[in-house]
């Protein structure tokens, strides 16, 4: 059997406040890099129906932007689950964490909320439980392997420099220090790195020489960005070789093929452990300020986390936990104002962690993102001296030449969304929404309502002067 595992994923790019993506210049001639992936890659492959014959995973933030701008994709991928679910018995789609966060790296509470969100979504969007999770990086110790068997999950994939006796194909056993077990499939890295970087013609020269069950994973996006053409090629190997192929779980479904035992604290992108996302590992060239971000969103996790048990009482995890069907939609009206808060200070605590604010040495769009997340964070405690002591840590962290600082609006929240009311009015158009802010006209003010929060704060206008005020 034949099992490709395509990790479909783009970070959370939305700005903290708005819930909006901004533009992104380096994407043109789109709007964002959503909207540059999608056209090269997801829309091709789900229109070319590969998706129906791969294992795949896609990240939350990435398939709620699907669902809401691209919903002929989103419906492409719940079809393609059903399809593996009717032709090999096992749905093609894994579960991933919430946010593409280095699990090994946060406290075991915020990967057992990560992991429960990220299993609570795929439950709604696919209508079933996940069998397996992908982890992002395929960052991986044991107490993380332990966590996924807490939230019911079976298997995941790893890659061969992170099992010890560097065994590809599986599922393999791993035995966990509380006596449980969960399997692991480890991809073939010469396999899925020729396919990455030289194509499918040194592919399926490999290919030939292989015997057995083959595991091949790689990034989603390989096919149609990374590689142009690469979702044409991928359908001609599909429609060529549909007979040897199958998905995760219909290979899992085989039983296993032995007992493996993991190298801790790994990846699938850092040959030093885990450095590349907390150390000038030298991963793509220099880049002291890892290090400084490390230590940065470590701190401000500790901030809300403190937050949260004071003004929470002992009931607050708890709540933390199943804050996700406010996530998916749900009613928020149960909660006080003071509970909405710091709970959405703890999913923007997540999210600062997202893993590519760290990939690359240079210091992009992904790097501002999550400072902008820490410093929401930060600003839903409510805690002046900490916001105080926030700006000062983000003086101190220099990055290719600039202080953190510099990736923080001055103008956010609800006046930004006040802001964007009046120049929208000016011009004839009175907007009753900006992302999740409600705008309400009120004769010569306005109240601009935080549908999160909610919480309600009143502007009024002055035409001549153009200011937003607060009242």
């Amino acid at each position: 059997m034949i099992v490709f595992h395509l990790h479909l994923y783009q970070p959370e790019r939305a700005d903290p406040w708005l819930e909006l993506i901004l533009p992104e210049p380096s994407a043109s001639p789109y709007r964002h890099w959503n909207e540059r992936v999608s056209r090269e890659c997801y829309e091709p492959n789900a229109e070319l129906g590969n998706y129906g014959w791969v294992s795949f995973d896609v990240g939350p933030p990435l398939m709620n932007w699907l669902r809401a701008h691209r919903p002929l994709v989103y419906k492409a991928l719940l079809e393609a689950d059903k399809a593996g679910l009717e032709r090999w018995g096992h749905g093609n789609a894994l579960a991933h964490p919430y946010y593409h966060v280095i699990l090994p790296l946060v406290p075991r509470r915020d990967r057992d909320v990560l992991i429960y969100w990220g299993v609570e979504y795929f439950k709604r969007v696919f209508k079933r439980s996940p069998e397996g999770m992908w982890l992002p990086e395929m960052a991986v110790d044991l107490e993380t392997l332990e966590a996924l068997v807490d939230s019911g999950i079976y298997y995941t994939v790893l890659t061969q420099s992170q099992v010890k006796g560097r065994r590809a194909g599986g599922p393999y056993k791993v035995v966990l220090p509380s006596g449980r077990s969960i399997a692991v499939f480890v991809r073939d890295e010469e396999l899925s790195n020729a396919l990455a970087f030289s194509g499918f013609e040194k592919f399926g020269e490999l290919l030939k020489g292989t015997s057995g069950d083959v595991v091949v994973a790689l990034d989603g996006e390989t096919f149609g960005h990374h590689i142009k053409g690469g979702d044409k090629m991928l359908a001609h190997f599909i429609e060529a070789r549909r007979g040897e192929l199958g998905n995760l779980g219909a290979l899992y479904e085989r039983g296993y093929r032995g007992e493996v035992e993991i190298v801790e604290r790994t990846s699938w992108s850092c040959p030093h452990g885990l450095g590349r996302w907390s150390r000038d590992c030298g991963c793509d060239g220099p880049a002291p300020w890892r290090e400084g971000l490390r230590r940065l969103v470590d701190w401000v996790g500790e901030v809300v986390d403190r937050a949260f048990e004071e003004r929470m009482g002992p009931g607050g995890w708890g709540l933390l936990r199943e804050y996700i069907n406010v996530l998916l939609g749900g009613d928020n009206s149960g909660y006080t104002t003071e509970q909405l808060r710091l709970l959405e200070a703890q999913r923007a605590k997540l999210a600062a962690n997202t893993s590519d604010a760290w990939f690359f040495a240079r210091v992009g769009i992904e790097f501002g993102i999550a400072v902008k997340w820490a410093l929401r964070a930060v600003e839903l405690v409510g805690d002046d001296r900490a916001m105080e002591e926030f700006y000062k840590r983000l003086e101190e962290l220099v990055a290719n030449g600039k202080t953190a600082a510099f990736f923080c609006p001055r103008l956010r929240g609800p006046a930004m969304a006040a802001a964007m009311y009046l120049a929208l009015s000016t011009s004839g158009h009175s907007p009753e929404r900006v992302g999740p802010y409600l705008i309400k006209p009120l004769n010569d003010e306005f109240e601009v309502f935080d549908t999160r929060t909610r919480e309600a704060f009143r502007f009024r206008h002055d035409l001549l002067w153009g200011v937003v005020k607060s009242v």
